[in-house]
Order: structure tokens, then C-alpha cells, then sequence
């Protein structure tokens, strides 16, 4: 698959996720509950594929474990009751359409993520609304997360401030976005080096440039060229 025709699909699907815009949360209508689920989702999304980071963030909602509150637990505590949610396998989407069930891996670094987060924002009687509406944009919001949520790197709360409807102008520059950086302007990068913030700001804004050259939302055209890369490796196109 050449880039033209990889151009040109991010193009076609920038138009589908345009007419699915009023289907985007919005952040300010959510409960602290609904919040601390995506952190959830964005936190688990570092360590497996996204559909498995869904289900296990389903699980422990289903559970009652994703409550905004420490309720005076300690770390552990809630470690342990987040492993033990976890030993069962979990049900989630294979690629044929079907489901299959799958043990969640790495269960005790997810869960000691969580409750560390758990305990350091509810504990110290703060929330994540309140990160959000305190902060004067979206790259000071994903900083702040970056401080208060365990797990979350500039990635992940880039993902976050996209999945709860906060902004549509940050890059969510995950190993499919990279490729297509490499593919389209010869960027080699290495994700485990974009944890740093000062070089993730400098691929963004190479990023942005490219979204305004398709003439969309960075966020947009971020998504987009997420599902386009996605689906062609996955059906071997690249």
C-alpha cells in the first residue's frame, strides 16, 4: 500500500469520523465515575491492545472498583481486591468478529497503577474534573494528568483528553501514528523515547502540520490515520 493511497483513506475516514462528532462525550457531563473508567482505559491501553485495556476496565467497573474514593484503604488494599478482580479470564473481541476469552496480563503493575492513582487523587480529596476545569488549556490539562495519574505519559493523556471530549488538538502518537510518520516524512522514532514531553510537543507539531495540509482537526486526522494503519498491517497491506 502505497502512502498516496494511505493518504487517501485517512482522507475518506477524517469524513466518517466528522459525521460521528456528536457522539463524543463531553467531559463536563460526566460523572467522577465515567472519568476515573477512561483514565482506567488510557492507563491499561500502555500495557495491551485496546480492546483488552476496554474489557479489563469493564471488569473492575462491574466490580465497583473504579469509585472515586480511597474510603481511608491503603495502596495495597486496593492492589490486592484489582488482582483478584483480574484472576478470571476476561471476554474480549477477536479480530474474526468473535469473542474469546483471555487472561489479562501484567495484573500486578495495572493494578498497582490504579491504586496509586486511586489514593493519590481521592485520597488528597481532589478529583480529575477538577485537573481538568482548573487547567487554562488542554497541553496544561495533560500535563497536570501526566503528574496525578500513574501510567500516564504524554500518550495516554493525550488519549484521555480525546476520549472525554476535552480537546481534539493533541496527538495521540502511538506505534500506528509512527509508522505512518516514517512512511510519509521518514521519521524514525522509537515510542519509548516520546515519554519525554519536550520531544512528544516537537513530533506534535510536525503532526499538526500534516492535519492541516488534510485540512481536518489534528485529533481528527490523528484517529484517522490510527484505524488506517491499523487495519493495513493487520491485513498485511504493510
Amino acid at each position: 500500500m502505497t502512502v498516496d493511497i494511505i493518504n487517501q483513506t485517512i482522507r475518506e475516514m477524517c469524513l466518517e469520523i466528522k459525521t460521528q462528532a456528536s457522539a463524543t462525550q463531553d467531559w463536563q457531563l460526566m460523572a467522577e465515575e465515567q472519568l476515573l473508567y477512561e483514565a482506567a482505559i488510557c492507563i491499561f491501553g500502555s500495557q495491551m491492545v485496546f480492546e483488552m485495556a476496554v474489557a479489563t476496565a469493564d471488569r473492575l467497573r462491574e466490580r465497583e472498583l473504579l469509585q472515586p474514593e480511597a474510603g481511608g484503604r491503603s495502596i495495597q488494599a486496593i492492589e490486592r481486591e484489582i488482582v483478584e478482580s483480574l484472576a478470571d479470564p476476561l471476554l474480549v473481541p477477536a479480530r474474526d468478529g468473535s469473542q474469546r476469552y483471555v487472561r489479562p496480563r501484567f495484573k500486578n503493575r495495572l493494578a498497582s497503577l490504579l491504586a496509586k492513582t486511586i489514593v493519590g487523587i481521592y485520597g488528597q480529596f481532589r478529583t480529575i474534573r477538577g485537573f481538568l476545569a482548573d487547567a487554562k488549556d488542554a497541553r496544561e490539562a495533560r500535563e497536570t494528568l501526566m503528574l496525578h495519574v500513574c501510567g500516564f505519559g504524554p500518550k495516554q493523556a493525550s488519549l484521555f483528553l480525546r476520549r472525554v471530549g476535552y480537546s481534539s488538538n493533541l496527538a495521540v502518537l502511538d506505534v500506528h501514528v509512527l509508522d505512518y510518520l516514517r512512511l510519509a516524512r521518514g521519521l524514525s522514532l522509537s515510542p519509548s523515547k516520546l515519554g519525554r514531553l519536550s520531544l512528544y510537543e516537537e513530533i506534535e507539531s510536525t503532526f499538526q502540520e500534516i492535519a492541516a495540509e488534510f485540512g481536518h482537526s489534528m485529533g481528527c486526522v490523528d484517529l484517522a490515520t490510527w484505524v488506517t494503519m491499523r487495519v493495513a498491517k493487520r491485513e498485511a497491506f504493510l
